[in-house]
This record gives structure tokens, sequence and C-alpha cells, in this order.
């Protein structure tokens, strides 16, 4: 027998008709009809409230054991129909979800399908294929470009340029060192010439540009038709007329503009070296390169007012230093490529 320390049934039975039923009593109700499943009774109250009962689902008068089932039906159809709200609400909010994402795919999936379209039909680019020239030091090369452009570089310089330049909507090549340009004009292809720390815009022209790494001036000179300096921004900073050079300061950030003598500036690229009244510094660096060797000159020498004036063409590296001996009075000697400069 059931005794009656089990919370009074019969009011739990009542609040089961009702629905009102907390999660705790259920939990007994269901317990107590499970653990009394032959207890007379369970049999009492159960037909006691048969009549208040659903009786759905029956055709003629149940047993005990239909009511039984009937009942433990009834407790769990409770618990479902207050967690169906719930699940109600879950599902809405996963549909919801499901419904924005389908709705952000569709126009991404769209649009993929679009450029993949447009990739698959776009006509393929020919791949730019870049071509390297370098000037051995003490030497000088001269070629010309695949857009009739001529090219002559100094000794220890570089060129590098797109083999197919003359198909370039914009014909761009890297310099390092010196090089002479005379630029097959184009009003459709303009042609630029990139340096460390500045660009030339070419207009169809002649110029030379002289910017070595361990030089700390940028030159740029002017012989025919029009060049602009831009920065490395593109803007530009400055146009040259013919005979005009620019010389930019690597240290101080300043550009000077200045006229100067075409000869003396581009002698170089036709196989001779003009000096006119030239300082003592920029003689011996420019022979430096001229000859492949390296100028050891006493700081006194350096800071001197002496200047040298001069046309090289053919001769030695030894025939010159003595030229400079009797022109300057100082003292030269040379070992293998090195070369010593000093005042007695």
């Amino acid at each position: 027998m059931v005794s009656d320390s089990n919370n009074n049934i019969k009011e739990l039975f009542s609040k089961l008709q009702s629905g009102g039923l907390s999660n705790n009593e259920k939990d007994r109700l269901r317990a107590y009809v499970i653990a009394c499943y032959k207890d007379e009774q369970l049999d009492m109250l159960m037909h006691r409230h048969w009549e208040s009962l659903d009786k759905s689902g029956f055709t003629e008068e149940p047993s005990l054991d239909d009511i039984k089932m009937k009942l433990l039906t009834l407790i769990y159809e409770e618990e479902k129909k207050q967690m169906q709200p719930e699940v109600k609400r879950r599902i809405s909010w996963q549909t919801y979800f499901v419904r924005i994402a389908a709705i952000l795919f569709i126009p991404l999936l769209v649009y993929t399908g679009f450029l993949l379209s447009r990739v698959e039909n776009r006509p393929e680019e020919p791949e730019l294929v870049m071509q390297q020239v370098f000037a051995n030091p003490g030497s000088r090369l001269h070629f010309t470009l695949a857009d009739q452009t001529e090219v002559w570089l100094n000794s220890g310089s570089s060129l590098e340029y797109p083999l197919d330049i003359d198909k370039q909507k914009q014909r761009t090549v890297k310099l390092k060192g010196q090089g002479y340009f005379k630029v097959a004009h184009s009003d459709d292809h303009p042609f630029f010439v990139e340096v460390n720390e500045m660009k030339v815009k070419v207009m169809g022209t002649s110029f030379d540009v002289y910017d070595y790494a361990d030089d700390q001036q940028l030159i740029s000179t002017l012989e025919e038709g029009k060049i602009a300096l831009l920065n490395k921004q593109g803007k530009e900073i400055v146009q040259l007329v013919p005979g005009e050079q620019a010389v930019f300061d690597k240290n101080s950030k300043k550009l000077l503009i200045k006229e100067v003598d075409i000869e003396q500036m581009t002698s170089w690229k036709d196989g001779y070296l003009v000096f006119q009244d030239t300082p003592l510094h920029e003689v011996v660096r420019v022979l430096g390169r001229w000859f492949n060797c390296t100028f050891e000159v006493a700081p006194s020498l350096l800071k001197s007012d002496i200047k040298y004036t001069a046309t090289i063409q053919d001769e030695t590296i030894g025939e010159v230093l003595k030229m400079v001996e009797i022109s300057t009075n100082v003292k030269t000697n040379i070992e293998k490529r090195e070369v010593r400069i000093w005042a007695e």
C-alpha cells in the first residue's frame, strides 16, 4: 500500500487535470504511478478521476493498465506543452538565420560566378618578362631597346626593362648608375626612367641620368626635348629645358637647377672625358669609375681649390696621373688599381 507520505497524491491528480503541475510535482507523480503500478490505492484514485480525464482513443471501458498508461501519457504531454514554445522559438530563430544566410549567399554565389566567368572569358595577358643589362666596371655599353630607344650605360651601371617594351602602354625602365637615353617618341606610350629617389618622365628626348648608390647626388641632364622629374608619389617636381641640369642632394633633399656644358656632362657615352676647371674630388670620382680603380686622396687636397682641365680619351691611368701631376703640382702613385694622391 502506498502511504500518505506521498504529499497528497489526490491533489497532484487534480493539478494534473488543470495543468498546474510544477516540474517537481510531475516528477513525483510519474514516480508514484510507476512504483505503484499494481497498488490498490492507485487503482481507486484512478477510477475516481477517470471521468475527468480525456477518454479519446478508447472505444470501450479501459482496463486499469490502460488508465495507467493514459495517465503517464498525460503527464508526458503536459511536459511537451510547456517545452513547445521554447522549441518553436528556437526553430523560429534558426529558420530566421538560415533565411538570412540564404539571402546573403545567393547573391554572393551569383557574383562569384560572374567573376569566374570574367576570368575564364578574359583573354590571357602576356607575362611581363624583364631583362637586365649590366656594364662591367671600367666598361661602357650601347644597345637599342625593342621600341628603338637607344641606351648607353656607364661603368658599373645596370638597366632593367621589359623585353617587349614596345608593346607596353607605359614604358618603364629601372636604372642603377649612369645612363644616357635617346628615347623614341610616342604620345600613346610614355617613357619613364626609375631611379632610387625619383622618376624621370620623358617626352621624346635625349638626356643623361646619374644615380650611383655610393654617391650623394642624383643628377639629370637634358640635351634635347623635355623631361620632368617626379617624386616617389608620382608628383611632378620640375621640368627641364635643353642645357639644364637638375642636381638632387640625397642628404639634404634639396634640388638645384643649373645650366651646364652638355658635352662635358655626356661625353662619356662617346668614349672620352672632358674636365673643365673641375674640382679635384670630382675628377678622382669620375676617373675611378672610368678606369675601375680606387683613389686615396690626402684630406687637405680634397678641401683645397685645386681644379683640373683636360680631355681624356685613349690615355692609360698612368698617363692621366702624370698629366694631373703636371697640371696641379701634386704627387701620385699607383699600385695595381689603388691610386694615392698627396701634396709635397
